[in-house]
């Protein structure tokens, strides 16, 4: 791996005066693969309680934080959510609250002031009650090979605060994860304006859309779900000038998106999604997020691969290898003991078996001349058929197995009938077709002079590298207003990459991400490295070069270069010249002054 760090300077422009500054950015190398499509999937199912806080008892004397089902509205600052308006279920959302034993079970409005045990919660007890909002029938697209998905759900849940004297909104989530397990929540988000400082303040808000409300990390798209924790341990946001500061250090500082946040200081809820240095700190981290949905495996043909067919001695052993052999419904359970009425696998037979065997062309079994056999069953049945002594070997949940066989022949075997080879074929008495596959055999006679030649092989030559095509990395001048944020932009000073690696017999790729550190200025200013996003380009390139996806700004609802992103990769050795145009957006609250970052560059190969 081969790595290079650069510092980047940025400066932004006041009304009192202007100064130009240069970004020295730096990049780093990931190999991207290619997978396969992936599967449509329906009724997904979104869970998730926000945080320990949203389900807490408030401060003022009788009130709790809560979640209802659908949308509560309110007519003035006076409204509380009551039995009367309060909601379980609306559309495809419902309120689950945990129980004792783990689960979850149709949520109560009395049981909003108890926990799983319940008991009373209070702000001194520091309880919750436990609750979350599920979503169902979400629609999209899972990729498990790939580690992606694209998930989007139709319903709405509240989050009430001070039993209602502050309350939002979360409407039609959506769900992205990368192949690299990082991953954004979306929703149109909606709710009124109050202020603690002003008790009559009460305005209707216009919903916002696309809001990220969660990013996430570490996502394992599996085929039934995952399960993880959204970021916020760590995670800075900026505030507006008068709000509550938000302290960055202690076990629980952190926290939700920025676009959240700014959300949420306009409901007067602000300061509850992040750390503020209060005794709600500790129940202000995100709570897990499930995503639950069935994504149905892609047809798979059986196939059988033994690791040498031709040429063979008796006494020799070889490897045989299965794949796709899965269950389908009550097609393939047995239909005779030890495994009737369940997915009854497949038997691995070294044989020598007439023309006609197949049990599915109706074939007797005496048209199958086993010599050794082993049957490859699921774990758990593996037991129920005697076990490894009576050739029971582990047929795994995707479909494989992996077995050595002896190839011991009598000599009346090679002279009856048949043709020798590895065959497989349903066990337990069950007959389908899929599973009745047929590897030819041959043996080397007494006269043969066996000899194997591989293929050639070149020695491997050439290298890698790469470099910056200037000495200036990168620039992105002096920042200007643009709303209610300062913008910068600029381009990436071209990389030039090079690779003659030729030869050998592994395939030669490359890959090359970036990451930059957190901005900071000599006198004390700082913000998050998450607000620099890119659009990365191949100058010039073979076709097997790819330029990265497109990174925009956490300020934009993007992820950001707060982590590692790809730049570009390629499935081949070639050389290219790649490059970035990059765009910097930061809240217009941000202190003036000189900032600096680290970015560092890597590459893989």
């Amino acid at each position: 791996m081969d790595s290079s760090t650069r510092r980047h300077r940025f400066t932004r422009l006041t009304t009192a005066s202007l100064a130009a500054a240069a970004l020295a950015l730096g990049g780093a190398l990931v190999a991207t693969p290619a997978h396969a499509a992936g599967t449509s999937i329906d009724g997904a199912v979104f869970r998730w309680g926000l945080n320990a806080e949203s389900n807490a008892a408030a401060f003022a004397p009788g009130t709790v934080n809560m979640l209802s089902a659908g949308i509560v509205t309110a007519s003035s600052s006076a409204d509380r959510v009551t039995a009367s308006n309060w909601k379980q279920s609306d559309g495809n959302t419902r309120i689950l609250k945990k129980q004792a034993d783990g689960s979850y079970a149709a949520a109560t409005f009395a049981g909003l002031r108890t926990d799983a045990n319940g008991t009373t919660i209070t702000s001194g007890n520091g309880l919750n009650s436990g609750h979350i909002a599920e979503i169902a029938g979400g629609t999209g697209t899972v990729d498990v090979d790939a580690g992606t998905a694209t998930i989007q759900w139709t319903g709405s849940f509240t989050s009430a605060y001070y039993s209602g004297m502050t309350r939002s909104w979360i409407t039609d989530p959506k769900l992205t994860v990368a192949s690299d397990g990082t991953g954004t929540v979306t929703a149109t988000l909606g709710g009124y304006g109050t202020s603690m400082d002003d008790p009559d303040k009460f305005e209707s808000l216009t919903p916002v859309p696309n809001v990220v409300i969660a990013t996430l990390t570490g996502v394992d798209v599996t085929p039934t779900g995952f399960t993880v924790t959204p970021d916020y341990l760590g995670r800075t946001v900026s505030v507006p000038a008068g709000s509550v500061a938000q302290v960055t250090t202690g076990a629980n500082a952190g926290a939700f998106p920025q676009s959240f946040v700014d959300f949420q200081v306009t409901t007067g809820q602000g300061s509850y999604w992040y750390s503020s240095g209060g005794a709600a700190d500790v129940r202000k981290p995100a709570s897990p997020l499930t995503v639950a949905y069935t994504s149905a495996p892609v047809a798979s043909t059986p196939t059988v691969t033994v690791s040498q067919t031709t040429g063979l001695t008796p006494g020799e052993t070889v490897t045989v290898s299965g794949s796709g052999f899965l269950p389908s419904g009550t097609a393939t359970n047995g239909t005779r003991p030890p495994l009737a009425g369940t997915f009854s696998g497949a038997y691995v037979v070294f044989g020598k078996f007439a023309e006609t065997w197949k049990p599915s062309a109706g074939a007797a079994s005496s048209a199958r001349s086993v010599i050794a056999q082993k049957w490859a069953v699921p774990a758990a049945s593996m037991a129920t058929i005697g076990g490894a002594g009576s050739g029971a070997i582990e047929l795994a949940a995707d479909g494989t197995f992996s077995v050595d066989l002896t190839l011991t022949t009598t000599e009346a075997q090679n002279l009856a009938a048949g043709r020798f080879g590895i065959y497989t074929y349903a066990g337990s008495g069950t007959v389908y077709a899929p599973f009745e596959t047929y590897t030819p055999l041959s043996f080397a006679s007494s006269s043969d002079v066996v000899v194997e030649v591989p293929e050639w092989v070149d020695a491997p030559t050439g290298s890698f590298g790469w470099a910056f095509e200037g000495t200036s990395p990168a620039s992105l001048g002096t920042a200007v207003q643009d709303g209610a944020n300062f913008t910068a932009s600029g381009s990436l000073t071209n990389i030039l990459v090079t690779d003659t690696r030729a030869g050998g017999t592994a395939p030669y790729t490359w890959s090359i991400s970036g990451q930059v550190g957190d901005f900071a200025s000599s006198a004390g200013g700082s913000f998050s490295s998450d607000l620099l996003g890119w659009t990365p380009k191949v100058v010039t390139a073979a076709p097997a070069v790819t330029a990265g996806a497109e990174v925009a700004s956490t300020r934009l609802g993007g992820l950001g270069l707060g982590a590692s992103r790809v730049l570009a990769s390629s499935t081949a050795a070639t050389s290219a010249t790649i490059g970035a145009d990059l765009s910097l957006v930061i809240p217009g609250t941000t202190p003036a002054g000189d900032y600096t970052a680290k970015l560092t560059i890597t590459a893989l190969q």
